[in-house]
């Protein structure tokens, strides 16, 4: 054993060579215990060299080998060590194989540093720094240079098991964990640790420590400055554990921090260092090496709330304290711990915002309260200091404080409760103006004096405590307190839980009040942004009322049967909500839900098949027609047997007397049905057909609004009304608010509802296209087209029909269940609830929601898109064209009538009948014309005096067998040719005025449609430029009037002056007709048409779809006739303004002041408004329909305004703290207001038992016009007996005797004999009785030309002449006095002579008005 190189030391310059040599068990005490060498020339190992076993004790170092070659008085590494690492050189043997040379070092030992390898010195480099920082690969081995290598295994040492250098530095442990900012009191968490060069962490073997200790320096500055206040201010030394470690945070090492205390403004005020320096060093060199020491720039943390800084005197280091549990503290780097005030509860830190009430079971209830820390001047010190003071109490109590001018113990805030018989819903705030809830002693406040008295029917017990007495309902002691003060709030998705009964306080007025109104004004805060509007009920300090449901809530503290949750609006386990009411369901739910399948089932079956299938499997008459007609062409003669399949059943069996009981019964029952299908047949019967459809529309419309006031005006109804209003509910299509039915769904969440009610009509549309769908493939894949399926129309219209009656049909339910979603209630403390469900939270509250989503897109696609939809589906009908076509055809009927009534009359037609052809352009004809008109006038000239009155004019009108002749209209029509204004004509005033008629009677036959008066100008020009006013007339009269008064020439010429104006304005409106051209002048000439209508020279009358409008109006009548058929044309919309109507009524109203005299009131004036436009309207266009609507409306009204009543009565009741009793007036007045309500259920019924053929008062009517008629048309048979026995005819219908008559030749002008052209005459007049053919009037020279020929008219204006011996049927009916269907009669063509009303849908004659 050597103190260096247990075997070998190599010292000075020598130079070394060692050949394929073992080192083993060799020992040194200080460095190298095999070898160590301080030469600097590197040790030459050549071949395998092996060091094993050998140990540095004792402290030493280098087990197997140590290097100590430094620089001159340094511990630095010679450079020598770059090349050679640890100066060792290992060579391959001369002449072997390459890899020969190798140093094992094996279970070699040292007590410091280097189980194998040790470099007594610090900054190795090059292959020394390389081979000690390298990790072993393979088996251990380190490649050197060439290919010689190292071997290393089972080495040991205190640090560096295979190689290591001398300490080197200290160092931070764990560098990332070093701590930098610290508060006073803490200990110091600093680890260090010594590394050698090779960075290990030098330590000694087994339990040995290192010889030295690390020291911990607190200094301002740098710990070496002598600067005065800088330097060290804290020390201590820590030592080194066995692993080489410093922990000085084990070693409980207190950091203190220096501060200083000063006064500002009478405040204390303490300043502390920003930054220290934290510095550990070494306490000695080791080995020999002087390390740097570690410094680490630290920053102060504030002490924690709940602590003081404790200093010994102003100027010292402190540390952070823990204040008591009693204590709190407002600044903990400021201020000290203080006392807690008596009205509050610390934590040792501050004073809690919650005081502990004890309730009536013992318990304790956190109540809110706030705290406010302000300046506080302490007398004793003349010092200044932060104090906490109460300023804010929970609802319930009063804020006691000290007077602010002798405000001595801040620890005396407290809260004091309101004593019984009072109580207090506002929080106590010291800064609310007025301070109405703060005393200054705790005595005052006891007296409650600034509390509130008790309300009328409530029990106070002090504090908050409302418990209201019966006739209220609060719903806040028992749910929402717990709710509130426990902060448990309710999931907006979650149900209401009902609470047991004895939680709930209900009283018999029918509201709801909430108490909930004791949260501190931080909670209230903290939910300032919810709609619940607590915080204004708290500071109006007054209990919170809302009214409960109808019949919801009775007295003695409970809901009404089967009633529950907030304001009652909620039914129990085993009750189900139909219409507002909670009506029980059956034990058995199973059962009825069953029951209620098979029937729904069944019902909905049969309905579907009669709406939807039954056209596709039934033959319709015009099919069966079809049919027959088939059979028989291809020769069959024997007929279908179309007996009841009943009795054929029968039959069989051999049943003949059931069988023909059967057949009458089924007779009978045919025989009606087809009496009430004629009756019902609208448009296409016969004008006194019942409408029975539009009858049904309005009952149905009338039905639907009245049971949803039930819902909509959510008031007390009578029984009487309610029963009512609930058995019509299922006219609205809600099957689902009928008992029974509404069990079934009870369990349904409102969303679930709301789908099931919104999904109906897709569902039902869908099942409705169903057959439609089938026609059409069947039609493709079988007779080759989509739309070629022998029922493809039929279907396709069933289709249509049925969607649309479903759609008017559930419109109102479907707008009711879409709407809802948006009808909320706050009730306080509960929050905002939804009324059609109090159990949801407002939808709106939450945009986001599925609800609210779904709901805002059916509210739009059912309550609007319904209508819109109907209104564009009659749009795609061309209805508005068709109305717009048929109003412009009135509109040319009712010019060309009055126009044919101004310029001539029925009188004067007949003198042009009588009188034939009008003059012609060629000469010939004129020179006829005038000689018939002069042969007329000697006719008509009895008196012989050369001119003609009106008398004399009407004597030879009446031997034309004229019956009712109008002299003022002869004297009106003379007026205007009447030029010397004698009152009578002369044979040149009566030549033009035959002219001007002839003229102006060949423009016109009266049958002209709008389309062919719209391409005809001359027609159009002379529309146009008509004198519609007659101020020419009125002025011809006033002159001819003057005259015959003996007024001055002046007037008379100045008279004159007019008619000449308003000759020239005509000339000038004929002028401009000219220049137009066609289009302008039809937009003209129907402008002008609306002008004349407005001032009333015009009439349009109401106008049906009679089908007129041909086979397009006959398809829109088929398919959506359902909306507007009903109607008036021109009306033809107007369903849609009855959807909008009962969309107002029934969804709508929901929104404003339910339950009010404000909604009933608007309900009330909306369907009177609706009545007063119904009746200014006048839409149907049956008059019976009209009626009806009137009388439902007004029922409706009525109705309303009994619940206006109703609702005033109940307001005084609850005013005067009674309970509105019902009388027998009110019993009465509510049963007349049910008969009428029923009466509009009966008025269809009796229309159609009063209309039908059954009634009794129709037989007797109808017998009677038969027996009149049967008695006039025996008069007229014997009195044409009489005429003709008279005139020589015979009654056998034999010819006049002979030389009576003749028939002439029509190409000869006095070839027709008088009776001839008379006949002609009658044929076109139209009169019932024929002419005498004997009368005295000769014969007309020249009238035989065809002028004289009969003139009746056909619809496209070509003349029909009766002038053959065998006239066809429609000139025969002329010639007895009945003019044919749809032919003219006489000059104007309307349809009907002078004494003959015109048929439906014609002109009118010139005795007709419009």
């Amino acid at each position: 054993s050597a103190l260096n190189g247990g075997a070998v030391l190599i010292a000075g310059k020598s130079a070394a060579e060692i050949v394929s040599t073992t080192f083993e068990a060799n020992s040194a005490g200080s460095c190298g215990g095999g070898l160590a060498t301080s030469s600097p020339t590197p040790v030459k190992l050549t071949g395998p060299v092996k060091f094993s076993q050998n140990r540095a004790e004792d402290g030493g170092s280098g087990g197997a080998f140590c290097s100590m070659n430094t620089l001159e008085n340094s511990l630095v590494c010679n450079p020598d060590l770059v090349k050679k690492p640890f100066m060792i050189d290992v060579q391959d043997l001369p002449g072997g194989a390459a890899g020969s040379g190798k140093l094992t070092l094996e279970n070699n030992y040292a007590s410091s540093g280097g189980g194998a390898l040790f470099v007594k010195c610090i900054i190795p480099g090059g292959a020394t720094k390389d081979m000690g920082g390298a990790t072993p690969v393979g088996d251990g081995f380190y490649p050197a240079k060439g290919l010689a290598r190292f071997a290393f295994s089972g080495n040991t040492a205190g640090y560096g098991s295979n190689t290591a250098t001398l300490p080197q530095e200290l160092v931070l442990h764990e560098p990332k964990m070093v701590q930098f900012q610290y508060r006073p009191g803490e200990p110091i968490t600093t680890k260090l640790h010594i590394s050698d060069s090779f960075g290990q962490q030098v330590k000694m073997d087994g339990t040995d420590r290192l010889p030295v200790t690390v020291s911990a320096r607190i200094c301002i500055g740098s710990c070496e400055s002598m600067v005065a206040g800088q330097g060290e201010v804290f020390n201590s030394a820590n030592e080194i554990d066995s692993d080489g470690l410093c922990d000085v945070g084990v070693q409980n090492k207190v950091l203190v921090w220096p501060a200083s205390q000063s006064t500002v403004s009478k405040r204390a005020v303490r300043t502390y260092q920003p930054l220290l320096t934290l510095q550990h060093a070494v306490s000695a060199p080791l080995q020999g090496v002087t390390m740097d020491p570690v410094q680490l720039n630290i920053s102060r943390l504030p002490c924690n709330d709940d602590e003081q800084f404790l200093q010994a005197s102003a100027s010292a280091t402190g540390v952070c304290e823990a204040c008591l549990e009693a204590e709190y503290i407002i600044d903990p780097d400021q201020s000290q711990c203080l006392e807690c005030p008596t009205g509050g509860i610390c934590n040792g830190s501050t004073v809690q915002d919650f005081l502990l009430e004890t309730q009536d079971d013992g318990s304790k209830l956190n109540l809110t309260i706030l705290w406010e820390i302000i300046p506080f001047n302490v007398v004793a010190s003349d010092t200044e200091e932060d104090r906490a003071r109460l300023i804010e109490c929970p609802a319930g109590y009063l804020l006691v404080r000290g007077d602010p001018l002798n405000d001595l113990r801040p620890q005396d805030d407290q809260c004091a409760k309101c004593p019984a018989t009072y109580y207090s819903t506002r929080i106590a705030s010291w800064n609310e103006i007025g301070q109405p809830l703060v005393d200054w002693k705790l005595a005052d406040a006891l007296t409650g004096d600034k509390c509130e008295d008790c309300e009328p029917g409530a029990v106070c017990t002090g504090g908050r405590s409302v418990e209201p007495k019966p006739g209220f309902y609060s719903g806040a002691p028992a749910a929402a307190r717990r709710r509130v003060l426990h902060n448990r709030t309710r999931p907006e998705s979650s149900r209401w839980e009902p609470e047991p009964h004895s939680n709930i306080d209900v009283g018999v007025f029918g509201w709801w009040s909430t108490g909930a109104l004791w949260e501190s004004s931080s909670a209230v805060r903290g939910r300032a942004g919810r709609k619940n509007g607590r915080r204004a009920a708290a500071a109006a300090g007054t209990v919170q009322v809302f009214r409960c449901p109808a019949d919801a809530c009775l007295g003695n503290g409970q809901c009404a049967d089967g009633r529950t949750g907030p304001v009652c609006g909620l039914c129990k386990q085993g009750y189900a909500m139909a219409q507002e009411r909670c009506e029980p369901c059956a034990e058995d739910v199973g059962t009825t839900i069953a029951l209620g399948a098979i029937v729904g089932l069944v019902v909905v079956s049969v309905g579907y098949y009669m709406a939807a299938w039954r056209v596709f499997f039934t033959s319709t008459l015009h099919e069966r027609n079809l049919e027959e007609k088939k059979r028989i062409a291809e020769g069959g003669e024997e007929e279908e047997d179309h007996r009841f399949i009943l009795v054929k059943l029968c039959e069989s069996r051999g049943w003949e007397t059931l069988a023909k009981r059967i057949s009458v019964y089924h007779r009978w029952f045919i025989l009606n049905t087809k009496t009430l299908r004629g009756m019902a047949g609208g448009n296409e019967a016969k004008k006194d057909n019942l409408p029975i459809q539009g009858l049904m529309k309005i009952l149905i419309g009338f039905y639907q609004v009245l049971s949803s006031f039930m819902t909509t005006f959510p008031i007390k109804w009578p029984e009487e009304q309610e029963n009512a209003m609930k058995f019509t509910k299922i006219l609205a299509f809600d099957v689902v608010a009928v008992p029974g039915p509404s069990c079934v769904v009870a369990q349904f969440s409102y969303q679930q509802k709301l789908l099931m009610y919104t999904m109906v009509p897709p569902a039902v549309l869908i099942a409705l296209v169903c057959p439609l769908t089938l026609c059409m493939v069947l039609g493709h894949f079988r007779h080759g087209g989509w739309d070629k399926h022998l029922k493809y129309e039929a279907v396709y219209a069933n289709t249509w029909q049925m969607a649309v009656f479903f759609l008017f049909l559930y419109y109102p339910t479907v707008s009711v269940a879409s709407l809802k979603s948006f009808s909320c209630q706050e009730l306080g403390a509960e929050g905002n609830l939804l009324q059609a469900d109090f159990s949801v939270a407002c939808p709106i509250d939450n945009p986001a929601s599925f609800i609210f989503l779904y709901s805002a897109t059916v509210a739009v696609l059912y309550p609007i898109g319904i209508p819109v939809g109907l209104y564009f589906a009659m749009r795609s009908y061309g209805i508005p064209q068709m109305a717009a076509a048929l109003r412009r055809q009135a509109i040319c009927a009712s010019l060309i009538s009055t126009y044919k009534r101004h310029t001539s009359s029925s009188e004067m037609e007949h003198l042009t009948n009588y009188l034939g052809k009008g003059p012609g352009d060629d000469e010939k004809s004129q020179l006829r014309f005038k000689k018939r008109c002069r042969t007329l006038f000697k006719n008509m000239d009895e008196d012989g005096s050369g001119t003609l009155s009106a008398e004399e004019i009407a004597h030879q009108l009446s031997k034309l067998d004229m019956a009712k002749i109008e002299i003022r209209a002869l004297e009106k029509m003379m007026m205007t040719y009447d030029t010397d204004l004698t009152g009578e004509l002369s044979m040149e005033e009566f030549e033009p005025m035959m002219a001007d008629l002839l003229a102006t009677s060949s423009k016109f036959d009266g049958l002209e449609t709008w389309d062919q008066v719209a391409v005809n100008e001359t027609q159009m020009r002379l529309l146009f430029s008509h004198d519609w006013m007659q101020q020419e007339e009125a002025y011809h009269r006033l002159q001819t009037k003057m005259v015959r008064e003996g007024e001055k020439q002046q007037l008379v010429d100045k008279i004159g002056v007019e008619i000449q104006k308003s000759r020239q304005t005509m000339h000038d409106k004929a002028l401009e007709a000219d220049s137009l051209s066609k289009s302008v002048l039809r937009n003209r000439l129907l402008f002008l048409a609306d002008q004349l209508i407005n001032k009333g020279i015009i009439s349009v009358p109401q106008l049906s779809w009679d089908g007129s409008g041909g086979e397009k109006e006959d398809l829109a009548r088929l398919h959506v006739g359902f909306l507007f058929k009903n109607y008036e044309v021109t009306k033809w919309q107007f369903e849609i303004l009855e959807m909008w109507r009962k969309l107002l009524t029934t969804s709508v109203l929901v929104f404003f002041y339910k339950g009010s005299i404000l909604q009933l009131a608007g309900g009330f004036f909306l369907m009177f408004f609706f009545l007063v436009l119904t009746m200014r309207m006048r839409p149907f266009a049956d008059v019976r329909l009209e009626k009806m609507q009137i009388w439902a409306l007004l029922v409706l009204c009525i109705t309303l305004f009994y619940g206006v009543i109703l609702n005033a009565d109940q307001a005084v009741a609850e005013a005067n703290g009674t309970v509105p009793v019902e009388t027998d007036m009110g019993t009465a007045v509510s049963l007349i207001i049910l008969s009428f309500q029923m009466s509009v259920l009966f008025l269809p019924f009796a229309t159609i038992v009063g209309e039908s053929r059954f009634n009794p008062f129709n037989i007797w009517y109808n017998y009677q016009e038969l027996r009149m008629e049967a008695i006039d048309r025996a008069k007229e048979e014997a009195q044409e007996e009489a005429e003709q026995m008279k005139n020589g005819v015979s009654p056998d219908g034999a010819g006049p005797p002979p030389g009576q008559g003749g028939s002439g030749s029509t190409d000869d002008p006095k070839g027709q004999s008088p009776a001839s052209s008379k006949n002609s005459l009658d044929a076109g007049s139209g009169s019932k009785k024929s002419l005498d053919v004997r009368t005295k009037t000769p014969p007309l020279e020249g009238s035989t030309d065809g002028s004289g020929a009969g003139v009746g008219a056909s619809r496209n204006g070509q003349r029909s002449a009766a002038r053959t011996a065998t006239p066809p049927p429609e000139e025969t009916e002329a010639e007895n006095g009945t003019p044919p269907k749809g032919k003219g009669n006489g000059s104007n063509g309307s349809g009907n002579g002078s004494n003959a009303a015109p048929p439906k849908g014609k002109g009118n004659g010139s005795n007709a008005a419009p």
